[in-house]
């Protein structure tokens, strides 16, 4: 049987069964911040389990894509390595909200396990949680499973959890017994517990009953639900009869595309090989799904993951073949099988090939640097076998080297990594990276207690304080000059939605506008963070004023980058996908994929575009409809924010943007005035960021340049049209006479070369000049000092002063180098005389703020008593 078969099948199952057919949900979740990616089906249904969203059905059935490479659920280091762990694999679910538990979800995962897919029922055994009785006598009492096949298991085995927060509960699992495993540790004792390849797991079966809290505590769900989990891949590989996931129909084409690129036959590869192999085709689907979601290769979070699982592929890939374009390659192929099931990856093909290709040559050049530094510490610690903390941080943070790829490297070299002090160094340096960030706000504040939101009509809006926040706890009464949270019944400020920053303003109390200082989501309450100025009590009537001038910005911008996305995919095409936004009063910043930069042409069209649609002074349609009919209308959604199926909100400028999005908007687009972009740049590798500016803050822009143009026109007597040449003219003109001056100041000093020369003295053996400069930058040093070394080898100091900073320069001749140690004369100078510096056993140079006049004769004496 297919895997495309396997598919259907089980969406015909739960179909049948009442269950609704929800699409994948993508791999970067949307306002979940403990999560890197999303790992499991029912990350997507989050709220419904929590009772804090609604949908119109209370069974569902997906087939989610996850990546589990980081965070929690962290498969990276397994892959390749054993028959069944993926970075990328899809995971078959059905959920019931509130509707049927246990009872119904076991006999549900039986019957398509044995009746659909014909798995053979004795060879099934059932783990469940060592306390839950309710599910061991279902599958016991009436499912029939023996004793001999049921196993009770702890929480690490059977208790299942999203991430640090949220909906969790105990789970029971369905194992298949594939026959004794030569490699298993305990033989006799083995079981689905064992990490051996004896027990496939095929199936997840958990059970919501708990909300983890940030505590740790496990707070009971006020409705019960289930999610299930099962691996496509690892559905496949039972049903097709395989020994491992990457033998099914799934890597068929990726494994043949290895083959043919490679010229070897990977049944014919031995172990280390075929680990390879199964590297690269795991990991060239992890890639081009998380880049085709919007993930883009960077030094931190999602973007540091995705960037190890390429570059981990860049390492295997050299085992097989010198070719640096297979990884690469392999993209084309993983869209060719996926994309009839993920549409979008077709449009995104260019920019996945572009991004990996790029990764991958980068990588290869750090790759050579850094094994050159690795090759040194094997020499270092050849005794110890060990790569201690402060050398794998080095290579992590100084030439990219993931710690998992270390440990790949030091593994064949039979060393092994100190990954504690890695992670002890990594700490140090989130520390300082951390340090003023704001800390996370736990309140316990009771659900009842929440907000209407009032600033789409209005910006100001007078209700009553339904609940006071000091100190992170509720409290009925705060005093005056005291600070405190402020949750009003009714509010006006804006806090988050489609990358647009909160609101400003201030809350009128008694009379008197107090500022400001923060507002925030608690729970669904909006909160206003203030210096109180009167005692305050719940029950007391509150104005809350929005800064009306920056939010009527911010809208400016906001509507602006909705046009901005429409008007680079109408230029360019669907393939543009947004990778990230930030609306601020002042600009707007908007983040894209796309695998070519943008000329100055491109740009002018874009602006053009988005210019011609706010002179048309179009009218915005802002309507509230569920998600299903906002994408038949073609609705967007903007990268990051979270959607409520049931209810979305779609702003639509008609016949041109329609977007879903939560944040603020002008009445048309003439409101905007005007748009220009300010900047573009490249954050990452198949990334561009487009920073631009409307409204008062484009009239600025344009007046200020105004003003510099004027100007320029009348210093050089010229029309506007002529800026440009004429400001390139004096460019060459300038670098001509600065070309110039160079030469007859070599030309000088080189006339000085006989007389400094014949100051040379003998200090020891060693031939000595101090030399004082005037106006020398740190390049005419060193020929200064090549030219004096050439005629006379020896000790060369010369120091230059340039605006009132002290440059140096200090060379040792080849043949007196093993008689002075100029790291210790770089220390000394520092701790001495406050120039830093640095350099080689030849050459030292740098520079510091002060010029000490006894310096030459210091120098003098350091080198008569430290000469060898």
């Amino acid at each position: 049987m297919k895997s495309i078969e396997i598919r259907q099948k089980f969406f015909d199952f739960f179909i049948q069964r009442n269950h609704e057919k929800v699409a994948s949900s993508s791999l970067i979740p949307a306002h979940n911040p403990t999560l890197l990616f999303t790992n499991a089906g029912m990350n997507q249904f989050t709220d419904v389990f929590l009772g804090l969203e609604k949908r119109s059905y209370t069974r569902a059935t997906s087939i989610q894509k996850c990546v589990r490479a980081g965070g929690k659920h962290n498969d990276l280091e397994n892959v390749g390595f054993t028959k069944r762990h993926l970075t990328f694999f899809e995971m078959m679910g059905n959920f019931s909200f509130g509707d049927y538990f246990k009872k119904d979800a076991i006999p549900f995962a039986w019957d398509f396990l044995t009746k659909e897919m014909n798995l053979p029922e004795e060879k099934l055994h059932i783990t469940v949680y060592k306390t839950d009785d309710e599910a061991y006598d279902i599958w016991h009492k009436t499912i029939g499973i023996p004793t001999e096949r049921m196993h009770r298991l702890g929480e690490k085995e059977n208790f299942w959890q999203m991430g640090d927060t949220g909906p969790c509960g105990p789970c029971t699992e369905i194992h298949l017994d594939r026959g004794q495993d030569p490699s298993c540790p305990d033989p006799k004792n083995c079981g689905p517990a064992c990490d051996c390849d004896r027990f496939l797991e095929i199936w997840n079966l958990v059970f919501m009953q708990f909300d983890r809290q940030p505590d740790g505590t496990d707070k009971p769900l006020k409705q019960t639900g289930v999610d299930t989990g099962m691996g496509l891949e690892r559905l496949c590989t039972l049903v097709q009869n395989k020994d491992s996931v990457f033998e099914t129909d799934l890597f068929a084409n990726t494994m043949a595309k290895i083959e043919e690129m490679s010229s070897k036959k990977y049944a014919e590869q031995p172990p280390h090989l075929k680990g390879a192999f199964n590297v690269l085709a795991d990991h060239s689907r992890s890639a081009t799904m998380l880049i085709a979601d919007g993930c883009a290769p960077s030094n931190d979070g999602r973007g540091y993951v995705l960037r190890k699982i390429i570059r981990r592929a860049a390492l295997f890939a050299q085992k097989l073949t010198v070719n640096e374009s297979l990884f690469p390659e392999l993209s084309k192929v993983v869209v060719q099988d996926m994309g009839a099931i993920y549409p979008d990856l077709k449009n995104q093909q260019e920019l996945v090939y572009k991004v990996l290709d790029s990764e991958v040559k980068k990588f290869a050049t750090n790759l050579v640097r850094g094994q050159g530094i690795l090759e040194k510490y094997f020499k270092e610690n050849n005794v110890e076998k060990i790569i201690n903390g402060q050398q794998t941080f080095k290579l992590y943070d100084t030439f990219g080297f993931p710690v998992e790829l270390i440990k790949v490297i030091a593994q064949e070299r039979g060393f092994i990594v100190d990954t504690v002090g890695f992670e002890t160094e990594m700490a140090k340096q989130q520390e300082q990276s951390n340090k003023g960030a704001t800390e996370q706000l736990h309140v316990d504040l009771d659900e009842s207690i929440t907000t209407e939101f009032t600033g789409y009509k209005e910006l100001q809006t007078t209700s009553e304080i339904i609940a006071l926040v000091q100190d992170g706890k509720v409290v009925h009464a705060v005093l005056a000059g005291t600070t405190c949270y402020v949750i009003a019944k009714k509010s006006p400020f804006f806090i988050v939605g489609g990358g647009q920053v909160p609101d400003q303003g201030w809350l009128e109390i008694e009379g008197v506008r107090v500022p400001l200082t923060e507002v925030r989501y608690i729970n669904t309450a909006i909160a206003a963070k203030i210096v109180a100025q009167h005692n305050m009590h719940i029950g007391d009537a509150v104005t809350s004023i929005v800064n009306e001038p920056l939010r009527v910005a911010a809208m400016k911008n906001h509507t602006a980058t909705h046009m901005l996305q429409s008007a680079l995919i109408e230029l360019f095409g669907n393939q543009i996908k947004q990778a990230g936004s930030l609306v601020h009063p002042d600009y707007l910043r908007f983040d894209f994929s796309y695998h070519d930069n943008l000329s100055a042409e491109d740009i002018h069209n874009v602006e053009e575009l988005v210019n011609k649609k706010i002179r048309e002074n179009i009218l915005l349609n802002v309507q509230y409809m569920t998600l299903k009919e906002a994408q038949a209308r073609g609705a967007l959604a903007f990268f990051g924010d979270k959607y409520k199926p049931e209810n979305v909100r779609m702003v639509e400028i008609p016949n041109f943007s329609t977007e879903l999005c939560g944040g603020t908007h002008v009445h048309a687009t003439g409101d905007i005035g005007t748009f220009k972009i300010t900047e573009v740049t490249s954050p990452a590798a198949g990334q561009r960021r487009i920073f631009a500016v409307t409204g008062h803050k484009a009239i600025e822009l344009f007046q200020e340049t105004f003003d510099i143009t004027k100007k320029l026109c009348q210093e050089f007597k010229i029309k506007r049209e002529e800026i440009v040449d004429t400001v390139e003219k004096q460019a060459s003109f300038i670098k001509t006479l600065q070309s110039e001056i160079k030469q007859f100041k070599k030309q000088a000093w080189k006339s000085q070369l006989p007389i400094w020369l014949e100051a040379v003295t003998k200090i020891g053996n060693i031939p000595y000049l101090f030399l004082t400069l005037k106006d020398f930058a740190a390049e005419d040093l060193r020929d200064v000092a090549s030219h004096l070394g050439n005629k006379k080898p020896g000790f060369y100091f010369l120091i230059s002063t340039i605006d009132d900073r002290i440059t140096f320069l200090c060379t040792l001749s080849s043949e007196f180098a093993s008689m002075v140690n100029l790291k210790d004369f770089a220390t000394w100078l520092k701790d001495n005389h406050q120039l830093r510096g640095g350099g080689n056993t030849n050459s030292l140079q740098g520079g510091g703020v002060k010029f000490d006049s006894n310096l030459e004769t210091a120098i003098s004496e350091w080198l008569s008593h430290n000469q060898k």
